[in-house]
C-alpha cells in the first residue's frame, strides 16, 4: 500500500476532501520507500532493484507507480537506473504536501513506490498532451537559466517574457497566468514534454514548475481540441487492449483547473469510464518513463 496527500477522482466524481482507496486484483505487487529524496534518492536504489527481482517484473505486464514529495528530476533518473534493464515504465506524481505513506507508516522528504505486475494480462502506459507547438513559436535555446530556482530568463539571448508575450499576442498584466493555454514545451528527440510557468520574475524571467537546463530546446505550446485528444487516447487504449478492464491516471492540477474552467471535467470523467474502471490522482507534477513533466496526464491501462 502506498499513499500521499492530494485530491483524486474515481468513476464520475472528484474528491477534493476525504480518503480514496484504489485497489487492484490479479496482481503481484511490492511496495517500498526511498528516503531523503531531496538529497540522496540514489541511496534507496538497492531496495528498489530487489523488489523488481522479487515480482519477476517484465516490460509487457509490469508498471512502477510512485508518489514523491519533491526532487522529481533526480528521482526519475534514480528510478530508471533500476527499471531500465527490465524496461519497466514509470508512472508517478508529486504529492501536495511533504507527506507520503507506505504499508501503514508515514514518511516525509520521501518517495513511495508500488511495483504492479499483472498476472492475468498486460499493462500499457500512456502520456496525454493537450497542446501543439504554437504556430508563431520557434525552437529556442534556453540561454540563461537558474536550475536551483527552476528559473528561465532568456531564450536565444532575449528576455523570455518578451519572447513569450510577443508569440502569444498578450499585453495584459497576468503573463504567467497564460500557462493554462500556452505552456512551454521541452523538446527531447521527437517528443515534447510540457513545462508550466509558476510566476514572473521581475520583468524578464519566469519561475517554472520544472527545472530548465542551459541549452535545453524550448518551444511555446498552444492548447488544442481537448475532447478530440482525450478520445484519441481512449481509442489508442482500446486498440492496444481490446479487453481493457481499467485505467489509472495522474492528472496535473493545471489540467484539473483547466477542465473546470472549460466546464469539461464531467465530460472527461464520463469519457474515461468508457475504457472500464477509472480512478487516479490530481498531482502537482507528473512522471512518465524517463521524464518529469507538467500539465500532462500520465497513466496506465490493463486487461
Amino acid at each position: 500500500m502506498i499513499g500521499c496527500v492530494g485530491q483524486c477522482y474515481a468513476g464520475k466524481s472528484v474528491y477534493e476532501n476525504g480518503l480514496l482507496v484504489i485497489g487492484f486484483e490479479g496482481v503481484q505487487a511490492a511496495a517500498g520507500v526511498i528516503r531523503d529524496v531531496g538529497t540522496m534518492p540514489l541511496a534507496g536504489i538497492e531496495r528498489l532493484m530487489g523488489d523488481v527481482q522479487a515480482v519477476k517484473a517484465g516490460n509487457e505486464n509490469t508498471v512502477c507507480v510512485d508518489f514523491t514529495t519533491g526532487n522529481d528530476a533526480q528521482l526519475v533518473t534514480t528510478f530508471n537506473i533500476a527499471l531500465k534493464e527490465k524496461k519497466i515504465p514509470l508512472v508517478g506524481g508529486t504529492a501536495w504536501e511533504d507527506t507520503v505513506a507506505c504499508d501503514g507508516r508515514v514518511y516525509h522528504n520521501a518517495c513511495v513506490y508500488l511495483l504492479l505486475k499483472n498476472q492475468e494480462g498486460k499493462i500499457r502506459t500512456y502520456k496525454e498532451n493537450l497542446y501543439v507547438a504554437h504556430p508563431g513559436s520557434l525552437r529556442y535555446v534556453a540561454s540563461k537559466v537558474d536550475t536551483d530556482k527552476a528559473a528561465l530568463y532568456e531564450l536565444d539571448g532575449k528576455p523570455v517574457q518578451k519572447v513569450y508575450a510577443e508569440t502569444i499576442g498578450y499585453s495584459g498584466s497576468d503573463l504567467a497566468g497564460q500557462t493554462f493555454k500556452y505552456p512551454f514545451g521541452r523538446i527531447i528527440g521527437d517528443d515534447v514534454y510540457l513545462l508550466s510557468i509558476k510566476e514572473a520574475i521581475g520583468k524578464e524571467g519566469f519561475a517554472c514548475y520544472k527545472k530548465v537546463n542551459f541549452m535545453d530546446i524550448i518551444t511555446i505550446m498552444e492548447l488544442k481540441d481537448i475532447d478530440g485528444i482525450v478520445k484519441e487516447t481512449l481509442q489508442k487504449i482500446k486498440s492496444d487492449l481490446p479487453q481493457v478492464k481499467g485505467v489509472f491516471t495522474i492528472n496535473c492540477l493545471f489540467r484539473h483547473l483547466l477542465f473546470q474552467q472549460e466546464k469539461y471535467e464531467d465530460t472527461y470523467l464520463g469519457n474515461m469510464e468508457t475504457a472500464g474502471a477509472h480512478a487516479g490522482l490530481i498531482g502537482l507534477g507528473e512522471h512518465y518513463k524517463t521524464q518529469h513533466v507538467n500539465q500532462t496526464m500520465s497513466g496506465f491501462a490493463f486487461d
